[in-house]
């Protein structure tokens, strides 16, 4: 039975060390190089929602500051 699972850390970081070491036709016993564009895609998408939630939290907890500021 050809392949089996690969673990992987959610970061563009890893996926392209993955990619470079060849891990992935590694741990899921490929003769050729899958295609993990999708993969890379993904992952950006995560760290760009990752980006905007702690921008809108930072946005919130300035807006906060300022009203508890005002308030005295």
């Amino acid at each position: 039975m050809p392949g089996r699972g690969a673990w992987l850390t959610p970061t563009v970081e890893a996926h392209d060390q993955a990619v470079k070491r060849r891990a992935y036709r590694r741990a899921l016993r490929l003769e050729h190089e899958p295609d993990t564009s999708a993969v890379r895609d993904y992952l950006e998408a995560l760290e760009r929602d990752a980006l905007e939630r702690d921008e809108q939290a930072r946005d919130r907890d300035t807006t906060e500051q300022a009203e508890r500021l005002m308030d005295n």
